[in-house]
């Protein structure tokens, strides 16, 4: 079964030792972010994605190597990311506005979140399969909202599963307006277990999961109590952060 980490990236400060353990191509992604909150975000995910991985495998944070697997769909390197030399543990990881998740897991997994979006979702439904467009578009507001970011998370999920990724569509396959995303019961879709998720609060999250049977439930990390509420900081402007990456 997978487990879940959750961690509020506002409230964590990196030092230069825990910065190290991160590879070439993680520091030159990580200097490209244009704002300083959506740099340290990367950074906080990928060095408590590093330490996660390091406490599965034995193997220091900084020595973890990386590669890509072949996409199922095209057959080229971009598909799920991998531990190289280590192929029963498997992760995926997503972030969104202050909010990181990580999944580890002994089959593929992959999860997604995101920020509940304040504006009106109803033109993302254009990228949904037709059964859930149909079944969207008979719910009243707020819940068709609601659906569609469910949707959203539940579909992303399944796709860093397979390792197709959303280049190759979101509307290939159903997810029932993501219904397991919301709490209900486990769905199979595309090939994998989409199983109920709870979010914090303000957020919208998905996981799902390549085995034959149909696995237990996922325990999860507490996400942190502040998650989910706006700091008082620009956000362009990082704000006061505490506390370091566990």
């Amino acid at each position: 079964m997978p487990e879940v980490r959750w961690l509020d990236a506002r409230a964590i400060t990196l030092g230069g030792a825990e910065l190290d353990v991160l590879g070439p191509p993680e520091r030159a992604r990580a200097a490209a972010f244009a704002f300083a909150a959506d740099r340290h975000r990367y950074q906080v995910a990928h060095v408590a994605l590093r330490q996660a991985l390091s406490g599965r495998t034995g193997i220091p944070p900084g020595k973890l190597c990386f590669r890509r697997e072949r996409c199922p769909r095209c057959g080229g390197r971009n598909g799920r990311p991998a531990l190289a030399g280590h192929g029963g543990v498997h992760f995926s990881l997503a972030h969104s506005a202050d909010a990181v998740a990580i999944a580890i897991a002994a089959a593929p997994v992959g999860i997604d979140i995101e920020r509940m979006l304040r504006r009106c979702t109803c033109d993302l439904a254009d990228a949904m399969h037709g059964d859930d467009a149909a079944r969207t578009r008979l719910l009243p507001e707020p819940q068709r909202h609601a659906a569609i970011m469910r949707w959203w998370v539940a579909a992303e999920a399944v796709l860093k599963c397979t390792g197709a990724g959303i280049a190759h569509g979101l509307a290939d396959f159903p997810v029932r307006c993501g219904q397991a995303g919301a709490g209900g019961l486990a769905q199979r879709v595309a090939g994998c277990w989409l199983l109920p998720l709870a979010a914090p609060r303000g957020y919208a999250a998905a996981i799902a999961l390549r085995t034959a049977e149909r696995p237990a439930p996922v325990p999860v990390s507490p996400a942190p109590p502040g998650l989910g509420r706006r700091p008082p900081a620009d956000r362009r402007g990082g704000g006061t952060r505490a506390g370091r990456v566990r």
